[in-house]
């Protein structure tokens, strides 16, 4: 296990963070509430009434030595990798009492394979919940737990164990494996006073044979071009494509299926697997509008992605990137 530091850290102003220079906007909180009552509403017209062709529950094999991926929901993946189990960002049950699931964890807790790490990609509350985490640290108390810097008293209060707080462009290796900290157009919270104590971002996950880029929560940004700077290869990229409406509020914090879509021709990734879409309705568009417009972008864009793969995957399947995908 080492940590190395490879780039610069964001910019940091008193204790907070921010985004190369630029803040998410105070003028937006009216927006964002605004947009969060909006969301509410007429939350039953927006859920198709069969939801089965979108879920499947998994068992998952107890390692792997090639790639396997299995989206449990939201931004929430189980990644199998020389023999080495990873969580993303795990959350299990409702964001909060306003936000329900709209489909169940494509794996139960409870059937979760040893858990060797425990990547978080910030602490907002629907990336890094307390119920899930703890529970996890119950079943596999001797996971690695790597968090954006910030976060670690967090973790420590809690009692878990072997954790480690990264910033931008650092790195751990566990075993066999690399872990990047990378950038992210985001912000973090978790109280009322709290607003970017701790940092955000995404991470990549390197073997000797593979390597997956998870983009957590983002903006469009020129980042993913300089991870593409850095990277020589990037296989599979793990990508959020919602919410997409509001788009004037969600623009500065979240990118479209659209945006998604360049983001994805920037790290010139083999493999596009969507997240971040399905399980909450956090903005006001219908369910299914983040995988069409993901859907639609990539037929208009063929031209761009020659001998690259859209895995539009149902919560719960897994995929295994040498193999065929149904």
């Amino acid at each position: 296990m080492k940590k190395e530091v490879l780039y610069r850290q964001p910019l940091k102003i008193n204790n907070r963070f921010y985004n190369n220079n630029h803040n998410y906007p105070e003028s937006l909180l009216f927006k964002t509430a605004l947009t969060v009552l909006q969301s509410l509403r007429n939350r039953a017209k927006r859920v198709p009434k069969v939801l089965s062709d979108w879920y499947t529950c998994s068992i998952p094999a107890t390692c792997a030595v090639e790639p396997v991926i299995t989206w449990i929901g939201h931004a929430t993946f189980l990644i199998q990798i020389e023999n080495v189990n990873i969580i993303t960002d795990p959350i299990f049950g409702d964001a909060s009492l306003l936000y329900r699931r709209v489909l169940p964890p494509g794996i139960a807790l409870n059937q979760l394979p040893l858990i060797d790490v425990i990547l978080l990609s910030h602490n907002h509350r629907d990336h890094m919940d307390t119920a899930s985490l703890v529970a996890i640290k119950k079943q596999f108390p001797k996971a690695y737990v790597l968090v954006p810097v910030g976060d670690k008293q967090w973790f420590d209060l809690r009692g878990f164990s072997h954790v480690s707080e990264l910033g931008w462009w650092e790195q751990y290796k566990i075993k066999n494996i690399t872990f990047t900290f990378l950038p992210a157009t985001h912000w973090s919270q978790r109280g009322l006073f709290d607003k970017n104590r701790s940092l955000w971002g995404s991470w990549m996950i390197q073997s000797a044979n593979s390597t997956i880029y998870f983009a957590g929560d983002t903006a469009w940004d020129s980042h993913f071009y300089e991870i593409k700077s850095y990277f020589n290869t990037i296989d599979t990229a793990l990508m959020p494509i919602g919410p997409c409406e509001p788009e004037d509020t969600m623009q500065h914090s979240h990118i479209s299926a659209v945006q998604a879509g360049q983001a994805f021709l920037d790290l010139d990734a083999n493999n596009f697997i969507p997240m971040h879409w399905g399980t909450f309705l956090f903005g006001v568009d219908h369910f299914l509008t983040p995988v069409e417009r993901i859907q639609s972008w990539w037929q208009e864009n063929s031209h761009l992605l020659t001998n690259k793969r859209l895995y539009i995957a149902k919560v719960g399947q897994n995929i295994t990137l040498n193999r065929p995908f149904f």
